[in-house]
């Protein structure tokens, strides 16, 4: 007959070793499978949390001694605003980055990986177009484990000549491939002139860490995305002078391991 329960021990009864919570118990099975062990329940402890934060270009991840899984998230830049051009004129927001998460081993790190976070695009200044966010990626290039992708660019509005609405179109958002969970960044809204007056540029698109950047007031320069990760938004020209795109805010890569 096998050992008592821990709920069925008081004081004056020793507990064998195939003694554990009841909850893990299985009466039906042998003495070893009954019961989880101890040493898979030490499997199991975590003793400590350590983060490390990449934001620079390029650079190496070098697991904490004991880590025995992390969490890895990677988030692209965001896309650059468009600018506002001439008289009248707005310009999209840029794209957020896109977002890669997941949970990874010792052994698939091995003892160090190549990091990448991605530069936030550039906002168009005058004749120049915007450019697109930088990828972030885990693992070197060609054989990444993780990526999120960089927001798209906005759009360099038109000036109001007509009796029409004139658009600029936003950035789409960043992809994401590799993750657990792979998350696309927010597209940038577009930048619209209602008449020879009135405009009003995009907002830069979210990533899954920060807002793009806010429509700025008339006749302004774009605003930089929020890091990490966010699209800058348009530009608002509402004279003869250019107003540039907001730049979007760079990625980063985010790992928190845990260590036994």
């Amino acid at each position: 007959m096998g050992g008592l329960k821990i709920t069925e021990l008081d004081a004056n009864v020793a507990p064998l070793t195939t003694d554990l919570l009841a909850m893990v118990d299985d009466p039906a099975g042998t003495a070893l499978s009954q019961k989880i062990t101890i040493a898979n329940l030490l499997t199991l402890f975590v003793s400590n949390v350590v983060v490390q934060t990449f934001t620079a270009a390029t650079g190496t991840y070098t697991p904490t001694a004991g880590m025995k899984k992390c969490l890895a998230i990677c988030v692209g830049g965001g896309g650059g605003g468009g600018g506002g051009l001439n008289t009248d004129s707005a310009g999209g927001g840029g794209g957020g980055g896109g977002t890669s998460i997941e949970l990874l081993t010792a052994a698939t790190i091995g003892a160090s990986i190549a990091v990448h976070a991605g530069a936030g695009g550039l906002g168009s200044a005058s004749g120049q177009a915007s450019t697109a966010g930088d990828a972030s990626h885990l693992g070197a290039d060609g054989s990444e484990l993780l990526i999120g992708g960089g927001g798209q660019p906005g759009t360099a509005g038109t000036g109001w000549s007509s009796g029409v609405y004139l658009y600029a179109a936003g950035g789409a958002g960043g992809t994401a491939s590799g993750g657990d969970l792979n998350i696309g960044g927010g597209a940038g809204r577009k930048g619209i002139i209602w008449n020879g007056t009135y405009g009003q540029a995009g907002e830069g698109g979210r990533s899954f860490l920060s807002g793009g950047g806010k429509v700025p007031t008339a006749s302004t320069a774009g605003i930089i995305g929020g890091a990490y990760g966010g699209g800058g938004s348009g530009g608002h020209a509402a004279s003869t002078t250019d107003k540039n795109g907001g730049a979007g805010a760079a990625g980063v890569v985010y790992i928190i391991e845990f260590l036994g």
